[in-house]
């Protein structure tokens, strides 16, 4: 199948246009949803991974406060995430013990099946006592763990406290294959840093740690700065250890300041030694969503190291909020074909029609052994009347990140956040909720609560092939319990991308859609009409790619578009996609008619203001391209200043002339299907002298009342710029200038005022 790298052109083209692209989440029902915990008590921030030597075997973890303060608890199922087992890592298994308090807990597993789980751990003493990351380790599939193994191979000093390790293993079979590496933050040195440590082999051994973020400072900055949070290790194919995170990075200059990126390091050496950072793209850092949940544009990212068409390519999903976004968070996603080198234009997973004014947030995201990219987030689209209560949405790309699918509901049930049990420290009191009087009535205060973050951090999802399992947390039984739900890969209608609805197009466009299943399985039927209905007049034709053009020309008038997919087994299809519709318009605007500067107009001012009629008609709107050159051909170099897609109330544009001389100007009127019309070419010359310096010598003095006297009265010569004679500025030049000079020059008249 022929793939188009359309996604990102298309954002930026809208976006410039001010048009957003209007897409619909997916029809195809969610899977059963399927109760983890058996404690209803406050539970979040989930991780979960299948087994690939036995996919019935799947193990989850989570925050789990059953006991008073945080636990983690641990679920296991056997036969595919149909039943489950909920217990809690057991205290004596605990780094400290009886006073030990344990916290974000993350997963992995090796290629031969041996299941790897990190949590914080710290004393009770709080965050003036020590603090280790512990490590357990289990190679019979989850039915026993050995540990805890610390990520110091010394005893931890008193006021560090670890944070938010993220921890994976090298599946590639390569060099560095069952290495496990773990990168997290480490506060109370000073500025937090970005640290790391690995184990060799499926040794739980870990060797001395290793800073990545490195001390920032600028000469604006009288101390270092904190390298950042929310860091992720990637393995890809190659075996290079990628680690992203989310920092401030500090822009050169005498001022501390900075902007909120993504930030990357990487290692060729199997985690020995990294990289200086390099920053991936900007990002809105910390936010908050309706209902008071805590956002973070954390990386949530995963490799291709599969060797099919997409090996190597980097993938990173994040909750953002872009430039174009209209007060709500998305789904944003990247990706590197070139190990990190450079890195596509952002695009928005999250497709709901509503999307400017939903919060999405907290993406997870993997890559199947077939390369298909799975991303899981929450999403408030579904109920409509204040858009707060969640739900958790899936989209998959099958082209390698070029295109995510419509977005696939995984919840039946929405949450809302109101139901969420709330924690401050010390946790005891079960019975504490927040309720929606505190949210609307005392935002501020309650924003600075984040009571355990409500729904955590991060959630997770794992496959094997076609098989999916996600986690998260909900809120429909009046807790925070953990959920999850297993189904398999879906074909869904394709989601639509061009022509957007109710779009102009002045031809046949050329349709275009997103990838609906594997790369090169897929094929799909578009069809157009006259017809809202599809019953008349129906245009029906066949293709395997994401992009068509009709071999017919539609006639002038609104038609419609959908799209229906298929696998070219021909086992399965997807339902029909939504309808869009579009305006074929062939008819181009009327030219504009050029006003000022007037054609063989001279100005000395060097701010010209242009100015032209509007355009009125039926048919599409119109934007306007003003052309400036100092060449008649108006060449597309530097001669030339285009000002593009203007849209003015009063149609009017100042521009700076850079230098005297003679220029050009144009007017292209043109409308959203693609027709244009230009305007005729005025002239106009830009001629630089000072008002009342008659001799031409850069300054006003009595030399230019001599001047001005001989050339009057005695035949002398012509001033070099006749315009600067006329010092009262009436556009005429005789004896009142004269006379005006003189007031000037002797009785302390009012300054030369030369008209433009």
């Amino acid at each position: 199948m022929r793939l188009l790298s359309i996604t990102s052109t298309l954002f930026l083209i809208f976006s410039s246009l001010g048009i957003r692209i209007a897409i619909a989440d997916s029809a195809y029902p969610p899977p059963p949803n399927i109760r983890i915990t058996t404690i209803a008590l406050l539970n979040n921030e989930e991780q979960v991974f299948l087994c690939p030597t036995d996919s019935n075997i799947i193990i989850s973890n989570w925050r789990d406060f059953r006991l008073g303060y945080r636990q983690i608890g641990i679920g296991r199922s056997t036969d595919g995430g149909l039943t489950w087992t909920d217990s809690l890592i057991r205290a004596s298994m605990q780094y400290y013990f009886l006073d030990s308090k344990q916290s974000d807990p993350t997963l992995t597993v090796d290629r031969l099946g041996n299941f790897y789980m990190s949590v914080l751990d710290w004393d009770a003493f709080g965050f003036t006592g020590e603090s280790i990351i512990a490590f357990y380790k289990s190679t019979d599939k989850g039915v026993s763990w050995t540990g805890p193994f610390s990520n110091l191979n010394h005893t931890p000093p008193a006021g560090l406290f670890e944070d938010k390790q993220f921890i994976t293993v090298d599946r590639t079979g390569g060099p560095h294959d069952g290495n496990l590496y773990c990168s997290w933050t480490r506060f109370y040195n000073g500025p937090n840093r970005i640290m790391f440590v690995r184990s060799v082999g499926g040794s739980m051994l870990f060797e001395d740690t290793i800073t990545i973020g490195p001390n920032q400072t600028s000469t604006g900055c009288t101390t270092p700065i904190s390298a950042g949070q929310l860091s992720i290790p990637i393995v890809s194919s190659n075996g290079d250890v990628h680690i992203f995170w989310l920092g401030n990075a500090l822009d050169s200059g005498l001022t501390c300041s900075s902007s909120i990126k993504i930030k990357h390091s990487v290692s060729s050496d199997g985690g020995q030694t990294f990289t200086y950072e390099d920053h991936v793209v900007s990002s809105s850092g910390f936010t908050l969503a309706n209902g008071g949940i805590n956002t973070y544009a954390q990386p949530a990212g995963d490799a291709d190291i599969t060797g099919g068409p997409f090996d190597g390519n980097l993938y990173i999903s994040y909750t953002n909020f872009g430039p174009e976004d209209n007060g709500a968070s998305d789904v944003d996603f990247i990706k590197s074909t070139d190990n990190a080198q450079t890195w596509t234009d952002r695009i928005q997973i999250n497709d709901a029609v509503v999307s400017d004014s939903v919060d999405s947030f907290h993406p997870w995201l993997i890559v199947n052994e077939e390369g298909v990219i799975i991303v899981v987030f929450y999403d408030q689209r579904m109920v409509p009347t204040a858009y707060v209560d969640f739900d958790l949405f899936a989209a998959y790309s099958f082209d390698g990140g070029e295109s995510f699918t419509s977005n696939h509901r995984i919840t039946d049930v929405s949450s809302s956040p109101f139901n969420l049990r709330s924690s401050t420290a010390p946790i005891l009191n079960w019975d504490d909720k927040i309720t929606e009087e505190d949210y609307y009535d005392d935002q501020p205060e309650f924003s600075r609560s984040p009571r355990a973050g409500l729904i955590g951090e991060y959630i997770g999802v794992t496959a094997f092939y076609d098989k999916i399992n996600a986690v998260w947390t909900d809120s429909r039984d009046g807790n925070s319990e953990v959920y999850t739900a297993n189904w398999y890969l879906p074909i869904l209608e394709p989601r639509l991308t061009f022509p957007e609805e109710s779009s102009y197009s002045n031809s046949n466009p050329q349709f275009r859609w997103a990838t609906s299943w594997k790369h090169n399985q897929d094929s799909y039927r578009l069809e157009v009409s006259t017809d809202p209905t599809f019953s008349i007049d129906v245009i029906s034709q066949l293709t395997d790619t994401v992009f068509h053009d009709l071999a017919s020309t539609l006639p002038e008038g609104v038609h419609y578009w959908r799209v229906k997919a298929f696998n070219l087994a021909g086992t399965d299809s997807s339902e029909y996609s939504e309808t869009n519709s579009f305006e074929i318009d062939t008819t181009s605007p009327d030219p504009p008619s050029l006003l000022l500067p007037l054609d063989s107009s001279e100005t000395n001012n060097g701010v010209m203001s242009f100015s032209w009629t509007s355009v009125s008609r039926l048919e599409s709107p119109v934007v306007y391209d003003l052309l400036i050159s100092t060449s008649i051909t108006f060449p597309n170099d530097i001669s030339t200043t285009t000002y593009s897609n203007l849209v003015l109330p009063e149609l009017s544009f100042d521009h700076q002339l850079p230098e005297a001389g003679e220029y050009f100007w144009k007017v292209i009127a043109k409308d959203l299907a693609g027709n244009l019309s230009t305007s005729e070419i005025f002239m106009f010359e830009y001629i630089q002298f000072i008002c009342g310096d008659i001799d031409g010598s850069d300054e006003v003095n009595i030399g230019d009342l001599t001047y001005l006297v001989s050339f009057m009265f005695k035949g002398g010569p012509t001033p070099p710029i006749i315009q600067a004679m006329d010092v009262n500025g009436d556009g005429n030049y005789n004896i009142v200038d004269l006379t005006y000079m003189v007031n000037y020059m002797f009785k302390l008249g009012p300054a030369p005022i030369c008209s433009n």
